[in-house]
């Protein structure tokens, strides 16, 4: 079953695509632009710093190799009066957009791989969802907030949009760990374990 595990969560692995400046100048030039954009748009940083050094900051941390952005929005009707209720939310969205996401992908490669009838059941439907699940509750504890922003509206309420910083190889032992609960809680992948681990080692 360790075998399996470990097989299973190669496929998980979710490439982070991170623009890769040339140097600080370039770094600097896109902070001022995109500040401006967004200053444009009456949204205000929560943080004694400016928009423009926040936003520096935030893109040399995403030049480091191995270094992955995850944003959580907080947007339209919802009960957030304040800043710290929007950071908190922003966390808990940003972890469930990642675990989504990375189940979906699961999903997809197994019904392409092993086959719709089996990968597209309610009980695979159920093992997908454990791991989403759980991943998003692993995650939790390795996401690192950037910063946010946030726009007052009308009613008193506020949109804000988190950003955060996670690193892949601490992401990996988070779905790994969150694989494992799955595997254990899931018919599923019990019933179909040769497949599954079959369709990997073929992907490796």
């Amino acid at each position: 079953m360790k075998k399996i595990l470990t097989l299973l969560v190669g496929i998980l692995l979710v490439s982070a695509v991170s623009a890769q400046p040339n140097n600080e100048k370039h770094l600097w030039k896109e902070a001022k632009k995109r500040a401006k954009e967004l200053t444009a748009e009456g949204w205000v940083v929560d943080s004694s710093m400016s928009l423009e050094t926040i936003l520096f900051n935030h893109y040399k941390k995403l030049s480091t190799e191995g270094t992955s952005e995850l944003v959580g929005n907080v947007i339209g009707n919802t009960s957030v009066v304040t800043v710290n209720q929007g950071q908190q939310w922003a966390t808990t969205s940003a972890c469930i957009s990642y675990a989504k996401e990375s189940a979906m992908s699961l999903k997809g490669r197994l019904v392409a791989e092993v086959g719709a009838g089996v990968a597209g059941s309610p009980s695979a439907d159920s093992f997908y969802e454990g791991y989403e699940s759980s991943l998003s509750k692993e995650l939790a504890g390795e996401v690192k907030k950037s910063f946010g922003i946030y726009k007052n509206k009308k009613d008193g309420t506020i949109d804000y949009i988190g950003y955060f910083v996670v690193n892949e190889e601490n992401a990996h032992k988070a779905r790994m760990k969150a694989m494992e609960a799955a595997m254990i809680e899931s018919e599923f992948a019990r019933s179909n374990a040769e497949r599954i681990s079959q369709f990997v080692r073929n992907g490796q």
